[in-house]
């Protein structure tokens, strides 16, 4: 019971901690009377950080779900309070030429040179810490919602099924920013400023940072979606199955393969199972089934392969 409270408190402090963050910054922007659009524009992404943060800080701790108190949620958080702290940092030093509130023309500059990647950067931070959050108070309402007694079966799968195709959905996009997140990181690394200007060079190694910071934002996102998936399909088919590769020519199966409708009423918790070289993986019930037909052995293989 101590430990609950103290996810809890941790989980309550935090957020509070990133919507202070947040707040500041949409202050200080707002304030920068001569900011760019691309500067104005932050804004509209904090304020829907902000409404996110302030639903989880709402969520009667006490009877939420372990999917909210977990690891993934306390992560996205800290990561967003360290984002917009580092990004008020940035804020602070485009205006240091600055004179009652205003940008001026080097400060725009300095914008334009690596800013616009910059802030790109920081709004991929932002949405990724957004929906991973949104998952998870997704996932806990849809747990809730289908653990009511009062739901036919048929309605509960809908249900579970419909948030199912959507967390795929969104996985796919996650794994589509992963590989753009990389490429960025690897041509801003390589590349440097044709200035000798201290100040662009500090610019250029925040930038790379803050890349660092997006990706392992991004990470998170992809670790939620894949665990609000893994807990949404066990809640139907009482079957958590994770990992289950298999490599070169091997084959894999797991789950309820061949049997009757009274053997799949029994729950499985399936983990990594893996196979490799000319071997293959089976996990779970399997009826009738001859396996030497899914195993071609090769010569000095092992029948354990």
């Amino acid at each position: 019971m101590a430990e609950f409270v103290g996810t809890t408190a941790s989980i309550v402090g935090i957020t509070t901690a990133a919507l202070q963050s947040v707040q500041f910054l949409v202050t200080t922007i707002h304030n920068v009377k001569d900011a760019p659009t691309t500067v104005k524009n932050i804004n509209v992404d904090l304020r829907a950080v902000e409404l996110v943060l302030q639903e989880l800080k709402d969520v009667p701790q006490d009877g939420s779900s372990q999917i909210i108190r977990g690891n993934l949620v306390q992560f996205a958080i800290e990561n967003c309070d360290s984002a917009c702290k580092a990004f008020q940092s940035q804020v602070d030093y485009w205006m240091k030429y600055s004179k009652e509130d205003k940008l001026f023309w080097i400060s725009r500059w300095k914008v334009g040179l690596f800013g616009q990647e910059r802030i790109r950067t920081f709004q991929g931070q932002l949405n990724n810490c957004k929906s991973t959050l949104m998952v998870a108070l997704s996932a806990a309402t849809l747990l809730a919602t289908t653990s009511q007694t009062d739901l036919v079966k048929e309605q509960r799968d809908t249900i579970l099924e419909a948030y199912e195709v959507d967390w795929k959905q969104d996985l796919l996009q996650a794994q589509k920013e992963t590989a753009e997140i990389e490429r960025n990181l690897q041509l801003v690394t390589v590349r440097k400023s044709t200035s000798t200007d201290q100040d662009s060079e500090i610019t250029h190694q925040e930038l790379i940072q803050a890349l660092k910071q997006q990706q392992a934002s991004n990470f998170h996102f992809r670790e939620m979606c894949e665990e609000a998936l893994s807990t949404t399909v066990y809640e139907r088919t009482r079957q958590k199955i994770k990992g289950v590769k298999a490599t070169n020519d091997s084959s894999a199966l797991a789950g309820f393969i061949n049997t009757s409708r009274d053997d799949i009423k029994m729950d499985q918790d399936i983990s990594d199972v893996t196979a490799d070289n000319w071997s293959f993986a089976a996990a779970g019930v399997i009826k009738n089934m001859d396996f030497k037909d899914m195993h071609r052995r090769q010569p000095g293989h092992s029948k354990d392969g």
